[in-house]
């Protein structure tokens, strides 16, 4: 194995073990030369990643992207962009390139790791996000308010990239994305943790409300137990609830649920989807199961999906979902939610996705596709 290959493959596991910078197959990470770049395969976890996990692209072929005119059909962009994007893959198999390979490719170091770390995304899905950035950070970033990702977000860090590199001599190499997460780029590996290091430090010296310690354990309710009555296509789903202290923080009540019931962050929506169930049950067994069995139904008639995801009124939550690796999948995005929310109040509170923002997102082939590749 080529030895920047290697190291490519190290740096992508030390951070993709990491929950605290990783979630799910969220990530992704790159090498280039002057020919050729590396960049994770969408859909691949980076905890796990081999050298078979990397789509090996021309840069050349690439440039088209920048220059070309595409369509202004969002659906029709994309699958242009995806069918340039396989056009300048010179590797072998079936693996498609990250969406963000364009991205990766305009950032002028030859290592980029890209994350979602929790505490980075309490001040990018906060209210004052921006404005602590820059109190932060200074000229040493760059931060970009939320774009559509694809295309779209490429141009825009494009353009940024261009104007920063201009204005300070040097292009970033940290660029944090409103509602998304953090790039860190460098020519060495050392670098890049020495950045990441000094980003969780400054953020830690601004968290005066820290996490609650405890950890989440298992429950169970009569909800729980009955999940697969609760909706037909539920028939042969599985289910596990948890609680915590962090969790009754946010289930005490409806109004407490509120900086908990939809998405920060793209792949809160692939993996959960962007909204969750608040059920307050009342009366016996049976009429709790019925009001359940109610309001599951009216979420589908609203949404035209299922609940991922049933917190129960001070009791704890609930993911729903195909299998057992998906089950843990939906719980530990959603943990990851509720610790950004909190984390969030040390920064103006939380900031989540706009309805729009959140269409696209569950409309994208591409993120489609990183369901599918999630639950294989």
């Amino acid at each position: 194995m080529n030895q920047n290959i290697k190291e490519l493959v190290e740096v992508s596991r030390f951070y993709g073990k990491d929950k605290t910078f990783v979630i799910a197959g969220g990530g992704n990470t790159s090498f280039k030369n002057g020919q050729h770049i590396w960049i994770k395969a969408s859909g691949v976890a980076l905890e796990t990643i081999d050298e078979d996990g990397f789509v090996c692209l021309s840069r050349e072929k690439l440039k088209v992207v920048s220059s070309k005119i595409y369509s202004q059909d969002a659906v029709q962009r994309e699958a242009e962009v995806k069918a340039d994007l396989t056009n300048a893959i010179v590797s072998t198999g079936n693996n498609r390139p990250s969406v963000e390979t364009s991205l990766h490719e305009i950032i002028d170091y030859q290592y980029v790791v890209h994350t979602h770390p929790t505490k980075v995304n309490a001040v990018m899905c906060s209210i004052n996000g921006e404005s602590v950035c820059k109190e932060l950070f200074g000229n040493q970033s760059l931060f970009i308010p939320y774009t559509d990702p694809g295309y779209i977000l490429f141009k825009k860090v494009e353009a940024e990239i261009v104007a920063f590199t201009t204005k300070y001599g040097s292009a970033p190499q940290i660029i944090f994305l409103e509602n998304h997460g953090v790039f860190v780029a460098s020519d060495s590996i050392e670098e890049i943790h020495n950045l990441y290091e000094t980003i969780i430090e400054k953020i830690n010296g601004k968290i005066l409300s820290p996490l609650p310690e405890s950890d989440p354990k298992l429950f169970t309710s009569r909800i729980l137990e009955s999940i697969q009555k609760l909706h037909p296509s539920y028939a042969t789903y599985t289910a596990i609830g948890l609680e915590s202290e962090l969790i009754h923080h946010f289930i005490k009540d409806s109004s407490s649920f509120l900086k908990a019931d939809t998405s920060f962050t793209p792949d809160d929506i692939v993996y959960c989807k962007a909204h969750y169930l608040f059920l307050t049950l009342q009366g016996t067994e049976p009429e709790q199961i019925e009001l359940a069995t109610k309001q599951i139904a009216s979420y589908f008639e609203t949404y035209g999906y299922l609940p991922k995801v049933l917190a129960i009124e001070g009791q704890g939550v609930i993911g729903v979902e195909e299998n057992i690796k998906s089950v843990l999948t939906v719980l530990e995005v959603f943990t990851n939610i509720l610790k950004i929310s909190y984390l969030s109040e040390n920064f103006g509170g939380p900031k989540f996705m706009t309805p729009s923002q959140i269409e696209f997102i569950d409309n994208w082939e591409v993120e489609n596709y990183r369901r599918k590749m999630a639950k294989s």
